[in-house]
């Protein structure tokens, strides 16, 4: 099981300042400027502030166009880098030792912070940040919106039973690094996210799905809402097991839940990158903004 991660919420706006310095603070000279952690900030507490939570292997970057929509619209944003990513060198060994809990503590903190930053908390992520994001959906009373975006709650079209055992077994294994295509190896786009992962890190993510999916069976979704954005012919995850929990979500409450597949987009499962050229961003943005309620 995971640890317990303790949620402290900004009771302020100049305490979600403070601490949001000291989250920004962790970015140092070994890290791209490209992903620094970012705050686009109206210079006051606003109706909305949004919490984005970028994927695994990626960084803040992948939100460049996105996060200033948002903000145009009236919110502070809170873009965070998750641990170990967005180092200068691709090939960093950093992701090797990253862990679930490592990963929620961070996500929980911004989100934390994002309290402060606004009256209505939403909760946007993609990929793994789709699992926090979702997380946030089910055990944060305090989150208004979460959109999880392309959760992994199992690989590629495994059976989420088989997802699960994989994912048991790699973790008993040595860790080792795969290429996330060893075709173009480190050709692969966006040129600032990393080219490679190492298999247990991928493994702690879905630990996160793991804890979600179980809990969605028997407790009710604390979010206001839960919107859930996919792409219907994402190669990299298993929309049935997804729908599944947006199933389970369902049946513990009668409202403020939604499901939007996404179905005039290429196989891809990225879809936020700008950087991607298979992402689409003119079609999928518009949606993101309604699912957040801007």
């Amino acid at each position: 099981m995971i640890e317990t991660v303790v949620s402290r919420p900004a009771t302020s706006y100049s305490e979600a300042l403070e601490r949001a310095r000291a989250f920004m603070a962790l970015d140092d000279e070994s890290i791209l400027p490209f992903a620094y952690t970012r705050l686009l900030d109206h210079g006051e507490r606003r109706p909305n502030a949004v919490v984005l939570i970028h994927g695994f292997t990626n960084h803040p970057g992948q939100y460049v166009k996105f996060a200033p929509m948002v903000f145009e619209r009236g919110a502070n944003v809170f873009v965070p880098r998750m641990p170990e990513h967005g180092d200068r060198n691709r090939m960093t060994n950093r992701l090797a030792s990253l862990t679930a809990e490592a990963y929620l503590a961070s996500a929980i903190e911004a989100v934390d912070i994002a309290c402060g930053l606004g009256e209505r908390v939403s909760v946007l992520g993609i990929s793994t940040g789709g699992l926090l994001a979702a997380y946030c959906g089910q055990f944060r009373r305090d989150v208004h919106t979460a959109v999880p975006v392309s959760p992994v709650f199992a690989m590629m079209q495994l059976p989420y039973g088989v997802s699960t055992l994989l994912a048991r077994i790699v973790r008993a294994l040595p860790n080792f690094w795969l290429w996330w295509d060893p075709r173009i190896r480190e050709r692969q786009h966006p040129k600032t996210a990393y080219p490679r992962y190492p298999t247990h890190a991928l493994m702690q993510c879905l630990r996160i799905g793991d804890l979600i999916y179980a809990k969605a069976k028997d407790q009710a979704a604390r979010a206001d809402g839960i919107v859930t954005v996919v792409n219907r012919v994402d190669p990299a995850v298993n929309n049935a097991v997804t729908s599944d929990v947006v199933l389970e979500w369902r049946g513990n409450r009668r409202d403020g839940i939604a499901y939007d597949e996404l179905r005039s987009l290429p196989e891809n499962h990225d879809i936020i990158d700008p950087d991607n050229p298979l992402a689409h961003v003119d079609m999928v943005y518009p949606k993101l903004l309604e699912a957040l309620g801007l």
